[in-house]
């Protein structure tokens, strides 16, 4: 009877935690029980966003239908790249995959009647690989003097975002992923205002870029490494792309994967890609070396044309035409005071 009675009038222990806390309860057992709570609301907030992305992505994927048959992982991923754009009308159908990579797939996308002409209807649609696909071991080599933008172009400065890329979180590396990209939008925005042979950006987000298409309706542009040029030819097109590099230098530019693979060739004109990596000239403890780089396998490109060029003269005479030291200056900050080297080094850096 007595057992029945206190059944049914003692309340559970943590009911009466909750209604009164005890002030000698163990503090464990209450953080471990409000932690328990938190975990839960962020599951259910998890699930929910979960649930409302597969809507969407079921939404889009019935309204944006395609001609090109792709797999059903990558007809998502299109779908999830490229379906605003579709309901925005920046274009009404994708043709076909130009070019898979490491880091990139381009297609072959059809205008809508309102943003095409008729010499060319087609625009290009670069659509990044997920974040954890990608297959870039150089990183930071690249990022070394950038800044980090958002989604926006615009330099990251809020603190919780900052420390959520410098401690590489998940959240943090999506942030990493979008600036690569926005430093693609931004480099070709500028370069092609100052007349380089680079693609016009029409729009961009949501993990791609739009951009004007090279080459003809049932064949994209080939990349320079793949053509044979007449010999007539061959000069003019090496001084052209001379050229561009100095636009890029006259910009606080430098490409960082500048070669015969990364330049279109269509009915003789040429035109520059895939801008992710570019780096300041300035901001960059290795950015001559890079620029030293690029100019190298340019030449090394036009030399099989019978093109005769020294790339490393090449490269120092058009980095200091633009005053730009061949030597990059030595941040005090990352010197020992007491280090006999160290200030040695300073020392001469200073009298140089």
């Amino acid at each position: 009877m007595l057992k029945n009675f206190q059944n049914k009038y003692d309340p559970d222990q943590d009911e009466v935690e909750d209604q009164f806390p005890v002030r000698n309860a163990s503090r464990e057992k209450r953080y471990n029980k409000a932690h328990r709570k938190v975990d839960q609301s962020k599951q259910q907030a998890l699930k929910a966003q979960a649930q409302q992305l597969h809507e969407q992505s079921d939404q889009q994927e019935t309204q944006f239908e395609f001609t090109y048959l792709a797999s059903r992982h990558e007809r998502e991923w299109i779908v999830n790249s490229l379906g605003n754009f579709y309901q925005e009308h920046w274009l009404k159908d994708v043709l076909r995959l130009v070019k898979g990579g490491k880091e990139a797939h381009v297609y072959q996308c059809l205008a809508p009647d309102q943003r095409s002409s008729e010499a060319n209807p087609y625009l290009a649609a670069k659509v990044y690989r997920p974040r954890m696909f990608r297959n870039l071991r150089n990183d930071k080599l690249y990022r070394q003097g950038r800044a980090n933008l958002d989604s926006d172009g615009r330099e990251i400065i809020d603190d919780r975002m900052l420390h959520a890329i410098q401690k590489r979180t998940r959240f943090g590396m999506q942030l990493l992923h979008t600036s690569w990209v926005e430093h693609e939008v931004k480099a070709l925005q500028t370069l092609h205002q100052a007349g380089a042979d680079v693609p016009e950006v029409y729009a961009s987000g949501h993990n791609a870029i739009l951009m004007s298409y090279i080459g003809g309706p049932d064949m994209a542009a080939p990349t320079l490494n793949t053509v044979e040029l007449e010999p007539d030819e061959a000069r003019p097109l090496f001084a052209r792309l001379v050229r561009n590099l100095e636009i890029m230098l006259a910009h606080q530019l430098v490409h960082g994967d500048f070669s015969a693979y990364n330049v279109l060739y269509w009915e003789g004109e040429i035109t520059i890609i895939d801008f992710p990596q570019v780096i300041h000239p300035e901001k960059n403890r290795q950015a001559f070396r890079i620029f030293e780089r690029d100019v190298t396998r340019l030449c090394e490109y036009f030399s099989n044309q019978g093109v005769v060029c020294q790339p490393r003269q090449l490269a120092a005479d058009l980095w200091t035409a633009y005053n730009y030291r061949l030597r990059p200056e030595i941040d005090p900050a990352l010197l020992d005071a007491d280090d006999p080297e160290d200030r040695a080094a300073w020392q001469r850096n200073a009298s140089r």
